[in-house]
């Protein structure tokens, strides 16, 4: 071990203050918890920052846990007691090389005993303190004694077991690989098994054709769908919670029938302890500080705009979190309500019942004594000028609109029937976003962009400026890429653009009226490009005109 103190190097390496370390030494005392653990929980460092740094202080290569094969063999290499008693699980055997993940290093005698039990060269390798949490969960749910994990929700019986359990090992993937959705899609040799992770969809399994039936069927129970109707597209949700102290992740799960069976998707989202912040959606300084006081406003209407899966949500979400406070009343109307949060009140929309659509629901609202009315999308005029309305009576209204750009959101409203002079009174402005993938932070090189990329963003080649791009390793799965980010441009209507709006303004006027006053989305992808956060392919791909 170390002769170094954990604490001590962490400071030392520059990522933790004295002053941090001696909180989170108070924080520890009593708990039986390690200095790592309660460094996470109090938020001083991402487990994903720590494992490494970890890694470097124990002497010990992190192992990536999309590398783990928990076959049979390889999980016999190592006695269950010992294993559930150390805290330790063989994750992989390469030739005569038996890897045995833990979150820390175990005794050197026992290490000998499985070198002498196995015969193998016994390698300790290091994982993260929840990934390896889930990971032991799965290796040692069966027969062990333990509670396996569980989804919330009626139980199937009988043969539907390891409908289960294959369930659950999947859910488990999905979340430790950081995936947005889980696709099951059905084919002539049974599910096809892919994942959303930063955007881009990666095939991970395939689920024999005995099983599929079965496996839908569970998903089925537990969104409390009708198991017998395979013909009609269904959706409906759950909680997920990997273990008893895990986070829960809300699952929304959609079916629909395909030719060759039912195809089942479940979006992942995060449960209100992970829900971002208005500084972590990638926003610019200078737009997240507009951003807030344009939420400081006592009313108005404020519009977030982008095509489906542009992080719209997740920005309302993000402005809801900075607003809520026990002196307003929030109340939102959601189709469906994707993140319950606390202190707000949330209303789910029902087209099954024509007494709760958008329009009949923000009616209703109305007469409740909101502050902040939050719309999940304006879909019709109706909607629409129910939310001019609220606004102009004295209630600060969010909602999405699908536009190409900030500017074209004034057309739309007008398009759907809303009065221009409405428009021009109530819009507080709009905010357009994209998400970009983000460069992975310990592959990232230089690179040179082609000429042709360079060109096709307005940049000019050869100029000397810097560009990165990820090569590929165990961290990003070998995409180059972890996590994802937004672009965003801002349009906040000031007495000028009112009047052009007023008066019959279409959206290359406005365009022309906020340039070079307005970073557009392709301006603001591009500080990204040259700080190195995004790359020159992505940025043009996500700002694409048509």
């Amino acid at each position: 071990m170390p002769r170094q103190r954990l604490g001590e190097f962490l400071v030392a390496r520059g990522v933790l203050s004295q002053q941090e370390l001696a909180a989170a030494l108070r924080a520890q005392r009593g708990s039986n918890k390690k200095l790592g653990e309660v460094l996470v929980e109090q938020g001083y460092l991402e487990e994903d920052r720590l494992t490494p740094l970890l890694g470097e202080f124990f002497g010990l290569q992190t192992f990536p846990v999309d590398e783990v094969l928990l076959t049979p063999d390889v999980l016999a290499m190592v006695p269950r007691p010992v294993a559930l008693k150390h805290n330790i699980v063989p994750v992989a055997l390469k030739e005569n090389d038996l890897l045995i993940a833990c979150s820390e290093p175990v005794n050197s005698a026992i290490l000998e005993n499985l070198r002498r039990l196995t015969g193998k060269r016994v390698h300790l390798v290091l994982m993260g303190s929840s990934e390896l949490a889930a990971v032991r969960r799965q290796a040692y749910s069966e027969d062990s004694g333990e509670a396996a994990p569980a989804v919330e929700g009626p139980d199937a019986p009988g043969g539907a077991a390891d409908a289960i359990k294959l369930l659950d090992g999947l859910l488990l993937k999905a979340v430790a690989q950081r995936a947005s959705d889980l696709h099951l899609e059905p084919g002539s040799d049974g599910l096809r098994v892919r994942l959303r992770i930063d955007g881009t969809l990666k095939t991970v399994d395939r689920i024999p054709a005995a099983m599929a039936p079965l496996l839908i069927s569970r998903i089925k129970v537990l969104c409390n769908m009708n198991i017998a109707d395979r013909r009609s597209p269904q959706d409906g949700g759950f909680v997920f919670r990997p273990d008893e102290n895990g986070n829960s992740t809300n699952i929304r799960a959609s079916t629909l029938p395909c030719a060759g069976g039912e195809k089942a998707v479940l979006r992942l989202l995060p449960s209100q302890e992970r829900l971002l912040g208005i500084e972590d959606l990638g926003m610019e300084k200078d737009v997240q500080e507009s951003f807030r006081s344009l939420l400081d406003l006592p009313h108005g209407l404020i519009l977030v705009t982008g095509p489906t899966g542009s992080g719209k949500t997740s920005t309302l979400y993000a402005a809801l979190k900075y607003l809520r406070s026990d002196s307003v009343n929030i109340t939102t109307v959601e189709d469906p309500i994707e993140l319950q949060m606390e202190g707000v009140n949330q209303t789910q929309v029902d087209y099954s019942s024509k007494k709760m659509t958008f329009s009949s629901a923000l009616r209703a609202i109305l007469r409740q004594d909101p502050d902040i009315i939050m719309v999940g999308e304006i879909r019709d005029g109706e909607t629409a000028g129910l939310a001019l309305q609220a606004a102009l009576t004295g209630h600060l209204v969010l909602s999405t609109l699908h536009t190409n750009d900030a500017a074209s959101a004034v057309e739309r409203l007008v398009d759907m029937g809303c009065e221009r002079y409405l428009v021009s009174s109530a819009l507080r402005a709009v905010l357009a976003q994209r998400l970009v993938r983000v460069i992975c932070p310990r592959c990232r090189q230089k690179y040179t962009p082609p000429p042709e990329e360079m060109l096709a963003l307005g940049l000019s080649p050869g100029r000397g400026e810097e560009f990165y791009a990820g090569k590929g390793c165990a961290f990003c799965q070998g995409t180059g890429y972890r996590g994802r980010t937004g672009i965003f441009e801002l349009l906040v209507l000031d007495q000028g653009l009112q009047k052009l709006v007023a008066g019959g303004a279409d959206t290359a006027v406005i365009k022309e009226h906020v340039k070079g006053r307005m970073r557009t989305l392709r301006e603001d992808g591009i500080i990204k490009l040259r700080r190195g956060v995004a790359t020159a392919s992505d940025i043009f791909k996500a700002t694409m005109e048509w």
